[in-house]
């Protein structure tokens, strides 16, 4: 009996002595994918184009010889899947999707609808939710991945760096990963939108090492603000300062900085808001839905070009009112634009209604972005400012030392 059981032991160890992984891939013989971008190709082909990290490269500074971080390949093909495994036609390497960054769409695609492209990303077991989806407007796509920075960043790191800190310290572009355009497409009463980005400058000058030896880039990405969708398809963009309204207008600002006027001479005050919270209630009043929006915030001084006092109460009193002013106008404009120009709910108030006021939202969900073109809008703020940082006053002659 101990002699049977020694056995069974021996031959656990030695079958966890020979076990493996069934789908390794060596490290040597493999290339890790950064960036991808699609654009349209030739007779109604897909044209994908892949940005490949460079290893020899990535870290210029510690051991590179000059070279590009990432390189760049081609291919075209009748879908996306078929492009990219007939990719080692030109490529030595396996080339690994689970480090991939972003996907940066051309925006006649995105007019003509998603669906494609995100089925192949949703089915990948390798591409993870929180690749940004990017379209880009009035460039093609594969243009953002060609520029090299004088850093050494490759383009998809370096413009993924760009867009997460636009959005902590301004607000400026939205949300815009996998998820949330699957989230947005599933949940009844909101439509997609996605980040938005062009190109500045001369492409064909900023592809070669040469371009990264000036002070000066000859080119540069810059976020676009939004692209706004009905279901799968493009509809147009929104300005950079109307998508930092929408992400209001949702909640979902972590912190930002407004001018608005601080007299009638021309003067600007900037108040640095953080935090600033926005709540929302839907309803629907004889068949047209009433928004209601209560803005809430904080901030503190941060410029102020005007000789209005901030050493007495009346002051901050004034300055806050004048920029709960400002907001009110200014979101109420932003939800105006929207209804006008493009006609769908990307707000999220149809959703709110459906959570919160069910048997009303049923009522008009078989149209509600037709409701919402409709929409009466209400907007109130409640601003406090905490300090002046560290001064009361302009310097003035006068006034110098205080």
């Amino acid at each position: 009996m101990l002699r049977k059981g020694l056995i069974l032991v021996m031959a656990a160890i030695l079958c966890l002595l020979q076990s493996g992984c069934w789908d390794w891939v060596e490290v040597n013989q493999s290339s890790m994918l950064t960036g991808m971008a699609i654009e349209p190709g030739k007779n109604g082909m897909l044209k994908l184009t892949m940005e490949v990290l460079n290893p020899a490269e990535a870290q210029r500074v510690q051991n590179g010889s000059g070279g590009p971080p990432t390189l760049l390949y081609t291919m075209e093909g009748k879908s996306i899947s078929e492009a990219s495994s007939r990719m080692n036609e030109m490529v030595e390497r396996k080339i690994i999707f689970s480090h991939i960054h972003m996907v940066i769409i051309d925006a006649s695609i995105a007019r003509k609808g998603l669906d494609q492209i995100i089925d192949v990303l949703q089915r990948s077991r390798f591409v993870r939710e929180d690749v940004l989806l990017l379209i880009a407007k009035d460039t093609p796509a594969s243009d953002v991945l060609k520029i090299m920075y004088p850093s050494g960043q490759y383009a998809s790191w370096k413009l993924r760096m760009q867009i997460i800190h636009f959005y902590r310290s301004w607000g400026g572009t939205p949300k815009s990963t996998l998820y949330n355009y699957t989230d947005a497409m599933l949940n009844e009463g909101r439509e997609p939108v996605l980040a938005a980005i062009s190109v500045e400058g001369d492409v064909n000058n900023s592809d070669n090492s040469k371009a990264t030896t000036s002070s000066i880039p000859k080119a540069i990405v810059k976020c676009a603000g939004s692209a706004v969708f009905r279901g799968d398809k493009l509809m147009g963009f929104l300005s950079v300062p109307d998508t930092r309204l929408l992400n209001l207008i949702r909640d979902k600002i972590t912190g930002t900085s407004f001018a608005f006027p601080a007299d009638n001479k021309q003067g600007i005050a900037t108040i640095r808001m953080n935090p600033i919270h926005t709540a929302m209630d839907v309803t629907l009043n004889n068949g047209r839905p009433h928004v209601k929006l209560s803005i809430a915030g904080e901030g503190h001084v941060s410029s102020i070009d005007t000789d209005l006092p901030l050493d007495t109460a009346a002051g901050y009193r004034r300055l806050e009112q004048l920029e709960s002013n400002y907001l009110n106008e200014q979101v109420k404009s932003t939800i105006s634009r929207v209804q006008k120009k493009f006609g769908v709910d990307i707000f999220g108030f149809g959703e709110y209604m459906n959570r919160h006021h069910n048997s009303q939202y049923k009522l008009a969900k078989k149209d509600w972005n037709g409701h919402f073109k409709e929409a009466e809008i209400e907007v109130s703020s409640r601003i406090s400012i905490s300090r002046s940082d560290l001064k009361t006053k302009r310097l003035n002659k006068p006034d110098a030392g205080q």
